[in-house]
């Protein structure tokens, strides 16, 4: 019972950046057959790991109302209902990539329920937990951290899953509506994040940098705009099925505007460099699972950067790309190593039992 009071939906980011990590491994580009074996290999035990999670939260939902309510009436916690949908997308992802290796008929079926689900779950975050910012939180600029992006940016992470399963849709009215609820769902999110880019900058530049055990947040910034990236390179790749009279025009403009987030990207991936070599420099920071915002983002970005390689074919993308996968497997294994570790620690404590606290950073277990 402990564990379920513990619960918190900021567990999810470990799925989201172990599911990554094999979607990465399993499409870099000029990768080794051997690195896709062992990408379907961590892509089975992420799904271990999500459904795991998602059983911890259906019975937190449960048997413990009053910290449901604690969490979402928490304005940092409540940010992370936005991780169940996206570590989702991770599953969904690898049922349409790898699965086809196993049956591509029932994989796509399987994909295309989960991405429905995945829908719903993505629009209630887009749209609830703004709506409780609004109504039942207390925030204030100097507060802010890009954690608010969070539940915003599902929409656009399951639009950008979605342009997979747009060739596989048989009846033409179909593929022309669900292109059309793609660009909706990217569109639901995209502008709303740019606003909140702007507002950040805004906060960082008049009350400094976030507080240290908020430290790794800045990176959820490059999450943002790589699902924007991959986003539009799906579109890109896929119009014709759905479109074709507008192929040409579309797929330009979607690259061009793709090519655009990247740039972007690359600026707010210098600045969270800076950021965390500048705490590791002044301070000492302790881990938490806010680190785990170092492998999602990365992935997402690395991802999109795979993807737009794949449509302009230029030797930079493709080391990028390398470059960018290898920086993610690198932290991957930190951040698990750390987490592993502290897993360990509160089994040590598990007998004392769990105190409740709402704590972003503390309430972990």
């Amino acid at each position: 019972m402990n564990l379920i009071k513990g619960f918190t939906p900021n567990w999810f980011t470990v799925g989201m950046g172990t599911g990554i990590l094999a979607l990465d491994a399993y499409t870099l580009p000029g990768g080794p057959s051997w690195l896709k074996t062992v990408a379907i290999g961590i892509a089975l035990f992420n799904v271990l790991i999500v459904t795991g999670l998602v059983v911890l939260g259906i019975l937190k939902g449960i048997y413990d109302r009053p910290g449901v309510r604690e969490v979402l009436d928490h304005p940092i916690q409540s940010m992370f209902f936005g991780a169940i949908p996206m570590a989702l997308t991770t599953v969904v992802n690898a049922v349409f990539d790898m699965g086809s290796r196993y049956g591509a008929v029932t994989a796509y079926h399987v994909g295309a329920i989960l991405w429905m689900i995945n829908v719903v779950l993505a629009v209630v975050s887009g749209f609830g937990i703004p709506f409780w910012m609004f109504t039942r939180h207390d925030h204030d600029l100097s507060r802010m951290t890009a954690v608010w992006l969070m539940p915003i940016v599902p929409a656009e992470v399951v639009a950008a899953s979605g342009a997979i399963l747009l060739p596989h849709v048989a009846v033409l009215a179909f593929r022309q509506d669900l292109l059309i609820g793609i660009m909706v769902l990217w569109a639901f999110s995209v502008p709303m994040a740019f606003l909140m880019l702007g507002i950040l900058f805004i906060r960082l530049t008049l009350h400094k940098l976030p507080p240290e055990d908020l430290a790794i947040s800045t990176w959820i910034t490059l999450g943002t705009l790589g699902t924007g990236v991959m986003g539009l390179a799906g579109i890109a790749h896929d119009v014709r099925f759905a479109f074709p009279l507008f192929n040409t025009g579309i797929q330009g403009a979607a690259l061009l505007g793709a090519v655009v987030l990247w740039g972007l990207g690359l600026w707010w991936m210098g600045q969270s460099v800076f950021i965390t070599l500048y705490y590791l420099r002044t301070r000492r920071l302790r881990f938490n699972l806010g680190w785990w915002g170092l492998t999602f983002p990365l992935g997402v970005f690395a991802g999109g950067t795979d993807l737009l390689y794949r449509a302009l074919g230029t030797g930079i993308l493709g080391w990028a790309a390398w470059i960018f996968f290898i920086m993610l497997a690198i932290f991957w294994v930190m951040v698990t190593g750390f987490t592993v570790g502290h897993l360990r620690r509160l089994s040590r404590h598990a007998a004392g039992g769990v105190e409740r606290t709402t704590d972003p950073m503390k309430r972990v277990s």
